[in-house]
């Protein structure tokens, strides 16, 4: 187990020089409370259309708001212990969420097309957008997210647009999506009721199972480590603790022997990247694998 003292005279000391404050203070919150702190920075990314941007997902460093920006903004909401803090920025989130939404393909991008206007990885290029990425992602996740906070929704028809999602999830395309995909669609999950959960249970499990199997041999690169599943849901991992149990071991040594970075490239704007973006990275990365290790202890 990575213990407290180690992560905060090792771990801490690193992502603090290198990294950013938001992500010192999401692995603080794994050991203490720092919700006001953690509010506070989240905003700063905020923009006044209540979407968020300004790099809070490195790989796009747009300030402009995207649902990609927007959907880390979420994430880093999770680890908020008083929910009540949270409410009001889920209110303007939803919105913001909701005016994204584009009739025109029925469904929603993660980045706009200022992306090409600031550096970023080659897949945001915008003019490959539709090319790189089809319905599902971040499709999947975003109207999960509105249906559990519907409340605050205006305009959106919530019941159509999850239908859309059901039929994405249990098609035989969606057989052989990648993990992004699978991802979002996980997510989905995470916000339904009971009676959709049991719609899509088997259809997740099927392809979660396959990723995973198929990923096995490709932790050091770009592919679906377990414990980035277990993070999501563990009921998902349950046909494979030998080798969440092997990755966690993969995951620990990283961070003992502090040589956590990304495990891609941008591809273009190299330097950005390389003086950067990676150590942003660095430290949600860090959050990451501290998170899945404390989590694996305690059950």
């Amino acid at each position: 187990m990575i213990s407290k003292e180690f992560v905060y005279k090792k771990v801490l000391p690193l992502v603090e020089d290198k990294g950013r404050t938001i992500d010192v203070l999401l692995i603080r919150s794994l050991f203490e409370n720092v919700d006001d702190e953690l509010v506070k920075e989240l905003l700063k990314y905020q923009n006044k259309d209540f979407g968020f941007g300004h790099g809070l997902e490195p790989d796009a460093q747009m300030p402009n708001s995207s649902i990609l920006a927007t959907n880390m903004a979420i994430d880093v909401l999770t680890q908020i212990k008083d929910k009540s803090k949270t409410l009001e920025i889920t209110k303007q989130i939803v919105p913001y969420l909701e005016s994204q939404y584009d009739s025109n393909k029925d469904g929603f991008k993660l980045v706009t097309k200022e992306v090409d206007s600031f550096p970023h990885a080659i897949w945001w290029n915008y003019d490959k957008y539709d090319t790189n990425f089809t319905y599902g992602n971040p499709d999947a996740q975003v109207i999960g997210y509105l249906f559990k906070h519907r409340k605050y929704l205006s305009t959106l028809d919530i019941n159509k647009q999850i239908n859309n999602v059901l039929k994405h999830i249990l098609s035989d395309q969606f057989l052989n999506a990648d993990f992004h995909n699978a991802f979002s669609a996980l997510i989905f999950h995470s916000y339904v009721d009971d009676d959709v959960k049991n719609l899509i249970h088997d259809r997740l499990h099927e392809v979660i199972d396959r990723l995973i199997n198929e990923d096995k041999d490709k932790w050091s690169e770009y592919g679906l480590e377990p414990y980035k599943v277990y993070l999501l849901d563990q009921h998902y991992t349950n046909n494979h603790r030998k080798l969440l149990v092997k990755n966690l071991e993969l995951v620990k040594e990283s961070v003992d022997t502090l040589d956590v970075f990304p495990n891609w490239k941008w591809f273009q704007f190299d330097d950005v990247f390389e003086t950067k973006v990676k150590y942003e990275w660095m430290g949600y990365i860090y959050y990451q694998k501290i998170k899945a290790l404390r989590l694996h202890r305690n059950n």
